[in-house]
């Protein structure tokens, strides 16, 4: 019996149509249009994460909200989608801000955010829906999509998931968008084709997979066990396994797979459910394991086996995924001759094409670097998960961080352990997350004081530029590993975004209740170190402060985040301080003088450093419970307040 995708394809299109999912966004929720909005075409800047470019503005957003938080459809603001104009992003008017989708945008997946294709942003928001107790069933999550002048939200959903951690990304193929997703407790991926409403399961039973960590790519590459011919349904299977990749827009199986032969049970009869064993995987073998030991013992799954083929393992090979990222898997591959030995390649995509043979593109792990594959390293222990990885000149880089903490920029190459050169970044970084790769600087994190802090440093450099001592890090803080001044970002959300010249983060600092905040991101880490030293500043003055006046320090703070004295002036607070007290507040929030304190010296110019504005700012806007419950507390926790009768 033939198994293609058809069929079940055929299946699923029925039961879209019943269920009246067809047609791009489908029955929508109205509301009226927001002004400013031209049409086009034009690809997004930064697509699927919480921050989006597309044309004139930016997509946000506000804020990370839990997913339980009341979610009904035009009464969101924290975790809501909002923009602003570049203008005003770009003149500091970070206020002038409007809400595009009134529903939370949240997920536990933040790998992936929001997408914008063409003239709309597609996202996953909690369900609404009430169950029969009454309950709203917020755990699930719906697919959704929204016009980007907000004049239309989908009233249902492409999907619900009634797992709000399951990886996903919208990508958009020949015009289409798809949304592509793991269903990881089914072993399923599935896409979702949104003009149509089908929803196509490109493979069942996948051991492992990885999408790419480029979010608009429409490529997963998946490992498949091969199951032993006559031991269905006690499945047994072989020790080798098989790499493949599938698109997004598949919708029928590359291959067609009898399986009427060795692959039935002999207790039921043709026709009953689940006389024959079901495969679904509707992608393209990339690697396959078989070993020449296995010659007369072939299987339907090794689809480019041929009688003669040149095997280089006896008893085959297995597959582990490392990660992808940008077009390249990264594999560790074991020969199962020498099993105590696995190699790490990398694999570039673009070469799996006409021609390709699955079996005589196995590595000789006798002679790796004679492989169609790209030998990495010869041990597990740097190239793993957690580097990155990246392609300049047609060299393969990695940069990892080792068991001493120092974090390494590896250059591969050929030799015993594949190093043409390995340069060290940065020593002593413990507890270092490497997070990602942008215009020359390494971006990680390590943990703050309520959340993770930011780091940052070039790693494009030669060794000699990280000496601290003698080389161009000595007066070049660019090959310095430079903290973002003490930002705290939500270590449960999002890593903070740069996007043309700008820093976008979740603030989960005192005060900040993890709503998103800007700061127009420093050219350089010399520029950072400046900024940093102007903000030790202001915090080595409210120390100083404390030591003769503690209430006109914790005013000062209070003057720090508000950027006013107007409420320390009223006459429930005015009154319980001594005069020098507010003498000194006064001279700390003018950069004057005041009882042995001089900050004349907290200005740049004309423009004073001693708010919180002057290093980063609220993007968007609070509800009015965290408005209120922000004031009220920054009140209780740094001024005095006059005792109630």
């Amino acid at each position: 019996m033939l198994k293609k995708g058809k069929k079940f394809l055929m299946l699923l299109l029925a039961l879209a149509l019943s269920a009246g999912t067809l047609a791009g966004c489908g029955k929508t929720l109205d509301r009226k249009p927001l002004e400013g909005y031209v049409p086009s075409d034009n690809a997004a800047e930064s697509n699927g994460g919480f921050v989006v470019k597309k044309d004139s503005w930016y997509y946000f957003i506000n804020g990370a909200e839990d997913y339980s938080a009341d979610n009904t459809f035009g009464n969101v603001v924290k975790g809501s989608l909002m923009r602003i104009s570049e203008t005003d992003l770009a003149n500091g008017d970070y206020s002038n801000t409007q809400i595009v989708v009134p529903q939370l945008i949240i997920t536990q997946d933040y790998t992936s955010g929001v997408f914008i294709y063409g003239d709309y942003v597609y996202y996953a928001t909690p369900n609404t829906t009430k169950n029969m107790e009454g309950q709203v069933e917020s755990s699930y999550l719906d697919f959704k999509c929204t016009k980007l002048d907000g004049s239309e939200t989908k009233k249902d959903y492409y999907v619900q998931l009634s797992d709000n951690s399951t990886p996903y990304r919208y990508v958009q193929e020949n015009g289409t968008v798809y949304l592509l997703y793991a269903d990881t407790s089914n072993k399923e991926i599935h896409s979702v084709n949104t003009s149509t409403g089908v929803n196509t399961v490109l493979v069942s039973g996948y051991s492992d997979y990885a999408f790419d960590t480029n979010v608009e790519s429409g490529t997963v590459y998946y490992t498949m066990a091969v199951a032993k011919r006559n031991t269905y349904p006690n499945t047994s299977n072989e020790s080798y396994n098989q790499l493949y990749k599938v698109n997004a827009s598949a919708t029928e199986s590359a291959y067609e797979i009898d399986l009427s032969d060795g692959y039935t049970d002999s207790s039921k009869k043709e026709g009953d459910e689940g006389y024959e064993m079901e495969y679904v995987n509707l992608g393209t073998l990339v690697l396959d394991g078989i070993g020449s030991s296995k010659e007369y013992d072939v299987t339907p799954f090794n689809h480019d086996f041929k009688a003669g083929l040149s095997i280089k393992s006896a008893l085959g090979y297995t597959y582990e995924i490392v990660k992808m990222t940008e077009g390249r898997v990264y594999l560790k591959i074991t020969s199962l001759d020498q099993s105590s030995s696995p190699f790490i390649y990398a694999l570039a995509d673009a070469d799996v094409k006409e021609g390709w043979n699955s079996v005589t593109s196995n590595p000789d792990l006798a002679n790796p670097e004679g492989s169609a594959l790209l030998p990495m390293a010869a041990t597990t222990d740097a190239a793993t998960e957690t580097a990155l990885y990246y392609v300049e000149n047609d060299s393969q880089y990695y940069i990892y961080l080792d068991s001493n903490n120092v974090i390494h920029r590896i250059k591969v190459g050929s030799g015993a352990q594949y190093i043409a050169e390995d340069v060290a970044l940065s020593r002593g970084q413990e507890g270092a997350t490497l997070q990602y790769l942008k215009d020359g600087y390494l971006y990680f994190s390590k943990s703050g004081t309520n959340g993770n802090a930011l780091w940052r440093i070039r790693y494009d450099g030669a060794q000699a530029d990280y000496n601290r001592l003698e080389g161009t890090a000595a007066d070049n803080d660019d090959y310095v590993a430079t903290q973002y001044l003490k930002v705290d970002y939500n270590s449960s959300w999002y890593v903070p975004e740069t996007l043309n010249g700008y820093l976008f983060f979740s603030n989960a600092e005192s005060y900040a209740s993890n709503y998103v905040y800007v700061m127009k991101d420093p050219a350089d880490n010399n520029a950072l170190a400046d900024l940093n030293d102007k903000y030790q500043e202001v915090q080595d003055a409210f120390t100083d402060i404390s030591k003769k006046f503690s209430n006109a320090s914790n005013a000062s703070k209070y003057y720090y985040y508000t950027g006013s004295t107007l409420t320390i002036y009223e006459a429930d607070h005015k009154d319980e301080y001594q005069q020098e007290e507010l003498e000194v507040l006064e001279a700390y929030a003018t950069c004057g003088a005041a009882h042995g304190f001089n900050f004349n010296n907290l200005k740049d110019g004309e423009t004073a450093y001693n708010v919180q504005s002057y290093y980063y700012e609220l993007l968007g806007a609070r509800n009015e419970a965290d408005e209120e419950s922000i004031a009220n507390s920054l009140v209780t926790d740094l001024l005095l307040t006059k005792a109630e009768d």
